[in-house]
């Protein structure tokens, strides 16, 4: 445990700095060929620090996830899948590059498998799409709309991939590591891109990969776009579920949820806004469930 904080504390500044820094290209992009309004510095600055946030604090429910997947899978009726990426090195000449694509691949088609439904969940469940909300209320989607997340989503996200997965697959804690790292680092900037709002059209792509104008259609205000294009790296899913739309040429929506949930315009309000909205929803809840006791008993 000791060894795993001392890992965390000594990569996070890296981490923190890549979750900046990368941004950039992107918002230059942005500012050449933008989708629609160009981006603004507030706009900028205030995903950045939700996100980074949101990463900080989400990372204790990701180790907490480990320990208890690894203690339950320790009781469950079935053994989990062995896996190592070691064996695809042994391939002649090519076998270092295809683990590298391998430990990027897997994981993501793992990840995104478990993100499609927890997605799915996140805009159904009321309490979890009452954090939900933040991430899609940015009225000018760009590439730092990519982790404008509550962090308790961003908790929730981690908890159920890693808990999930590890009742699954066991890997070895090294080769985990690194294809945490090596998919990480890919859907970070893939997530960076097709969220920003550069005014790019790929349709010979979007069966494939989500691209901008794909994913722009998930955050559309238009009714008729809702709950389309869950998927977070590969369409596959939402095409294999029914719920994939591909944008038509041209088409670049408006996004944002209206009038009725305005985007926070500072930091502590979008963390605070929806942990008051859900104890206000809890409190209603709990007030009708005591109303309807009394009237039972009258």
């Amino acid at each position: 445990m000791r060894t795993v904080i001392q890992a965390f504390v000594q990569m996070a500044p890296a981490v923190l700095i890549f979750a900046v820094l990368a941004i950039i290209p992107f918002a230059v992009l942005e500012q050449i060929w933008p989708a629609g309004r160009r981006p603004g510095v507030r706009e900028y600055t205030t995903n950045i620090l939700v996100s980074l946030s949101g990463l900080v604090l989400a990372y204790p429910f990701g180790l907490l996830a480990g320990f208890c997947g690894e203690h339950v899978r320790k009781h469950l009726p079935w053994h989990t899948i062995s896996f190592s990426f070691a064996d695809i090195e042994k391939v002649p000449t090519v076998g270092p590059a295809l683990a590298v694509v391998a430990m990027i691949v897997v994981p993501l088609i793992l990840h995104d498998g478990w993100f499609y439904f927890s997605h799915r969940l996140e805009h159904r469940v009321p309490l979890l799409w009452e954090f939900h909300q933040i991430h899609h209320s940015d009225t000018n989607m760009n590439a730092s709309t990519y982790e404008r997340d509550h962090f308790l989503q961003t908790a929730f996200r981690a908890f159920f991939s890693v808990f999930t997965l590890g009742l699954i697959v066991d890997l070895d804690l090294k080769e985990a590591a690194q294809a945490a790292y090596y998919s990480s680092l890919f859907l970070s900037v893939w997530s960076m891109f097709y969220h920003s709002a550069i005014r790019i059209e790929l349709p010979w792509l979007d069966r494939v990969l989500m691209t901008p104008q794909l994913h722009r259609i998930h955050h559309s205000v238009n009714p008729a776009h809702h709950n389309r294009n869950f998927a977070d790296v590969f369409p596959v899913f939402d095409i294999l579920f029914g719920t994939f739309l591909k944008p038509n040429p041209g088409e670049w929506a408006e996004t944002g949820l209206g009038a009725e949930f305005p985007p926070p315009r500072s930091f502590w309000s979008a963390q605070l806004t929806p942990l008051f909205a859900v104890w206000r929803r809890l409190l209603v809840g709990r007030r009708i469930g005591r109303s309807g006791i009394q009237q039972r008993a009258g």
